[in-house]
C-alpha cells in the first residue's frame, strides 16, 4: 500500500519559491543563507581536492594573485546586473559564483596548456585574460555612467584610512597580522566601507541576514567591527593549518567574499547613487 502526500510537493515548491527564488538577487533569507554557506564550504573543499590537486598546480601566492582579476570581474559583472545590463540567475548570487568559476577554470586550463606547450608561465596568461575581461566590463560600467562619484571617492577614502591603520598594525605586530592577511582583511574593510557609505549616505538597504539584524540595532558603522572581529581571527587561525597549499586556498575563499562584494557594492553606489 502506497501512502501519498499530495500537498507535500506544493508546500516544498512554495517554500523554495519564498525563501530562495523570489529573494534571489534582491535579499537573503535565513534558510538561503545557511544553504549557500554550506554549499560554498563544500565547493571550496571539492574544487581543491578534485580539480586543483588533479591539475598538479601549486597553490601559492602567485596562484592567488592570478585569480584577483577574476574576483574583481565577479563584482563588476554583478554591479552591471544591478543596472540591467546583464540579467538572469547566472548573474546574481549564487549563480554568479558558478559563472565566474567557469570562466576562471577555463582560463586556467588554457593557461596551463600554453605553459606546457609554449612555455609561457600560466599566471601571465591568467592575468592577461582576467584583466581583459575586467577592462571590457568596466567599459560597460563607464558607458552606463557613474552618477555618484562622491560615493565612490568616500568609499576609497575610507579604505585608504583603514589601509594606513592596519599597515601600521602589520608593521608593529607582523606575528599577528602578516602582509598577506593585511591585504585580505583590507578587502573585507573595502566591503564594509562600501556598505557603510551605501546605507548611510545613499539610502540603500543591506541584503544579508546577520548584517541586517546588527545594523537595525546599531547602525551601518557596525560593519567595521564586525569585519575586523570575524575576518582577522579567521585568518589568524587559518595560518595554523600545516598544509601550505590548503591554507592559501582557504585564504583565497576568504578574499573572494571580501573583494568581490566590495567591488560590486562600490560600483552599485556609483551607478545608482544620487
Amino acid at each position: 500500500m502506497t501512502v501519498s502526500f499530495p500537498s507535500l510537493s506544493w508546500e516544498v515548491n512554495m517554500f523554495f519559491e519564498k525563501y530562495f527564488l523570489k529573494p534571489m538577487g534582491h535579499y537573503y533569507t535565513l534558510p538561503a543563507t545557511i544553504v549557500y554557506a554550506v554549499l560554498f564550504s563544500i565547493a571550496v573543499f571539492l574544487v581543491y581536492k578534485y580539480i586543483l590537486k588533479k591539475l598538479n598546480l601549486k597553490i601559492d601566492k602567485v596562484f592567488m594573485g592570478s585569480l584577483v582579476p577574476f574576483i574583481l570581474l565577479g563584482g563588476i559583472m554583478r554591479s552591471l546586473e544591478d543596472v540591467g545590463f546583464y540579467s538572469g540567475y547566472f548573474f546574481v548570487s549564487p549563480g554568479i559564483y558558478l559563472t565566474i568559476f567557469s570562466i576562471a577554470l577555463t582560463s586556467l586550463v588554457v593557461s596551463l596548456l600554453l605553459e606546457k606547450f609554449v612555455g609561457l608561465e600560466y599566471w601571465k596568461t591568467m592575468v592577461a585574460i582576467g584583466t581583459f575581461l575586467c577592462s571590457v566590463n568596466m567599459y560597460f560600467v563607464l558607458a552606463m555612467g557613474i552618477r555618484a562619484w562622491n560615493g565612490v571617492l568616500m568609499i576609497l577614502g575610507l579604505v585608504g584610512m583603514w589601509s594606513l591603520f592596519f599597515w601600521l598594525v602589520h608593521m608593529k605586530f607582523p606575528k599577528y597580522l602578516s602582509f598577506q592577511n593585511f591585504l585580505i582583511l583590507l578587502s573585507h574593510l573595502f566591503d564594509g566601507s562600501s556598505t557603510f557609505v551605501a546605507l548611510t549616505f545613499f539610502g540603500f538597504g543591506e541584503q544579508h541576514v546577520l548584517p541586517t539584524f546588527l545594523i537595525s540595532h546599531t547602525g551601518p558603522w557596525i560593519m567595521f567591527p564586525l569585519k575586523i572581529l570575524v575576518v582577522w581571527p579567521v585568518l589568524y587561525y587559518i595560518d595554523k593549518i600545516e598544509d601550505d597549499e590548503f591554507r592559501i586556498w582557504l585564504k583565497i575563499a576568504v578574499l573572494i567574499l571580501g573583494l568581490a562584494l566590495g567591488t560590486r557594492d562600490m560600483l552599485k553606489v556609483g551607478l545608482l547613487g544620487r
